[in-house]
């Protein structure tokens, strides 16, 4: 009962039993580490599996996908939760916040969204119009900054973050996301 095809994300739950896996199968998985058959098989996505996220309490299960949605999933029931969908393109990385409050994930499309897992609405998005995301922190409450494409940052009011720092970038994709334990945002794409 292993995925038929690649898989593309693995990532250890927080207490360090239970590790998930996201496949080009469509599905995600949950394993334990005394055994070889999976306890859940998470299936819902239209396309790839591509990104895992544990919340921090280890009952909930995020998955991003070719699909361009995120969805949360019950690990005990294996059932989806929530549906989260506002990218264009896939979603690449997915990361919970340490209070367990905030998700962020971020996509091929350049722009990282950040959601109230309470309220499953959007908080904000952070987009580089013309040249997307490369790096940038964020923390979870006042303004954030966007690139114009230039290499220039300007600073824009949003409801969610005061930036710290943007660096500038080129057309890439947002490929990895973070919160710290503090509850900065990281988001960073390739080097160019």
């Amino acid at each position: 009962r292993s995925h038929n095809f690649p898989v593309w994300d693995v990532k250890f739950g927080p207490l360090g039993y239970y590790f998930a896996s996201a496949s080009h199968d469509r599905t995600a998985r949950i394993w334990a580490m005394d055994r070889i058959d999976p306890l859940r098989v998470l299936v819902g996505h239209l396309s790839d599996v591509d990104a895992l996220a544990w919340h921090p309490n280890c009952n909930y299960l995020a998955t991003g996908s070719s699909d361009k949605t995120v969805r949360l999933w019950d690990v005990q029931t294996g059932e989806g939760v929530r549906l989260y969908t506002g990218h264009h393109s896939t979603v690449y990385s997915l990361a919970m916040s340490p209070d367990g409050r905030t998700m962020a994930s971020g996509s091929d499309d350049g722009t990282v969204i950040v959601w109230d897992l309470g309220s499953n609405k959007r908080l904000g998005t952070l987009n580089n119009a013309a040249a997307e995301i490369d790096s940038q922190e964020v923390a979870n409450k006042g303004s954030a900054a966007e690139s114009n494409g230039a290499g220039d940052a300007k600073p824009e009011k949003s409801r969610f973050g005061n930036c710290l720092k943007t660096l500038g970038t080129k057309n890439t994709p947002v490929y990895t996301v973070k919160f710290t334990r503090r509850n900065l945002l990281l988001a960073s794409g390739p080097k160019q």
